[in-house]
């Protein structure tokens, strides 16, 4: 990197850090830094973060808050670790990748165990083999290959990742220019566990809930809300950032998507949630609580309405493609590496060819596998991000990747999302229903001058450039 960029990136960190104090005057500050970064996504976030200062809506209220509730150290790292080194420097290095053919993911989601202390109804991962984990130096190459790769940001899932906290609060404490998100079900993150991640800063924890306590409790327990409850409170007072991960299904959609319920967390200090639909993957996969069509359309308008007007970041792994370009899978954007070290094109489509053990992150990203999914993007003719998944949006895409590639399952079943012909019916259905709902709305977006994704805007060309 050349010192003049070196420079700049240092005025832009220091530039944020003093822009998040939780004073609306100080967000102005972040009309200079984004004129002086060069990358068009980036600076056209900063510039509608410092549009929403104005209004103090959208982004602007829940940097607001996270200035006023998030320590020092923790808000350092998030800029310095996330929109720094994973989103100018990473990207930097990826697009450097991309000019000598070769594609690298913008991040990395690993499950070095999958063994849980507790055995929820429905896991998506459930079925994984609990034998075997990765070790603390098959995590370090990981880590080392995934920052060579501009992967500053890596998402640890599982299993439940606590279950391994002394290997992880090394490798943290040992990588402390990444960014770090951990899914977990709150429950062993106890006072000593807590005040490390307050020093180290660059770790956020995502705690799993289904709604409050009776909901919660039915599915992952008795008493794991109260656990996970004073959780979110010890995370609360040592100022270290964290957010709720909740799966909504047809019984729930309603519960979970509410203000009242969004409000109930962000009183508890959650600053971010993730919201995934509940999948039919796995043995006898329950089809019923899949959301309806219908159901998943009006929970993402109101996800996306709450968004703007609620101090919290929101994502919504369904129905915001058109936020984040479509599908994230195949290496496109992210990849996932199991306890077995094996490498999957998502974490809900548990399929993969190569194994970390005997491949780097960047061959397994480029291998013919996942190549032919990303081929296949954006699935549809017309491009239609608002179905951007190729499991249960577009069907065919997985099963042809599988089919033309002979890639073997993950774990007993998991071919059944491709091969039952009682969920294969099913799920065509869904696919069909789907499309019709939302192919006219895409179709009014993208010729919309005014939309982000009107049809000759080169970043929607873009999406069809292998």
């Amino acid at each position: 990197m050349r010192v003049r960029d070196i420079v700049a990136r240092r005025i832009v960190e220091k530039t944020l850090l003093r822009s998040m104090t939780g004073r609306p005057n100080d967000l102005r500050r972040l009309l200079t830094a984004a004129q002086r970064i060069g990358d068009n996504g980036v600076r056209s976030f900063l510039n509608t973060f410092s549009q929403d200062s104005s209004t103090q809506t959208g982004f602007a209220q829940l940097f607001l808050r996270m200035g006023r509730e998030a320590s020092h150290r923790s808000k350092r790292k998030l800029l310095k670790n996330l929109i720094c080194n994973w989103g100018l420097e990473g990207l930097r290095i990826r697009e450097s990748l991309k000019e000598k053919g070769l594609h690298a993911p913008s991040h990395v989601v690993i499950s070095p165990t999958m063994r849980c202390n507790l055995h929820c109804r429905g896991c998506y991962s459930g079925l994984y083999t609990k034998d075997g984990q990765l070790s603390e130096k098959e995590i370090e190459k990981v880590l080392r290959e995934a920052r060579q790769i501009g992967s500053y940001f890596v998402v640890v899932s599982g299993g439940e990742p606590y279950l391994m906290k002394d290997t992880w609060m090394r490798l943290w404490k040992k990588h402390p220019d990444m960014y770090f998100m951990t899914y977990t079900n709150g429950t062993l993150l106890d006072q000593r566990t807590v005040d490390e991640l307050a020093r180290l800063g660059n770790v956020a924890p995502a705690i799993s809930v289904e709604g409050y306590q009776e909901e919660t409790d039915r599915r992952r327990g008795a008493g794991v809300f109260e656990k996970l409850q004073q959780a979110m409170n010890r995370l609360r007072k040592a100022g270290v950032i964290f957010g709720i991960s909740v799966t909504y299904t047809r019984e729930n959609a309603e519960l979970v998507s509410s203000e009242e319920f969004l409000r109930y967390y962000i009183d508890a200090g959650a600053l971010f949630g993730w919201y995934f639909m509940f999948m039919p993957v796995g043995r006898d996969p329950d089809l019923y609580l899949v959301p309806t069509p219908e159901q998943r359309l009006a929970f993402g308008r109101k996800v996306a309405e709450m968004r703007m007007r609620l101090p919290i970041f929101l994502a919504d792994f369904w129905n915001d493609g058109p936020a984040v370009e479509g599908c994230l899978a195949g290496g496109r954007r992210y990849l996932h590496i199991l306890n077995s070290g094996r490498i999957e094109a998502c974490v809900f489509a548990h399929f993969g060819v190569d194994n970390i053990r005997e491949k780097t992150i960047l061959e397994a990203a480029n291998s013919p596998f996942f190549r032919s999914i990303r081929q296949r993007f954006p699935y549809s003719a017309n491009g239609n991000l608002l179905r951007p998944c190729m499991i249960i949006d577009n069907p065919r895409v997985l099963r042809e990747a599988v089919a033309e590639h002979i890639v073997t399952q993950g774990h007993e079943h998991s071919e059944d999302i491709i091969r039952d012909p009682q969920v294969v019916q099913w799920v065509d259905r869904y696919a069909a229903r789907f499309k019709e709902l939302t192919d006219p709305e895409w179709e009014r977006m993208i010729d919309d001058t005014q939309n982000r994704w009107y049809r000759e805007g080169p970043a929607y060309k873009s999406l069809f450039q292998h």
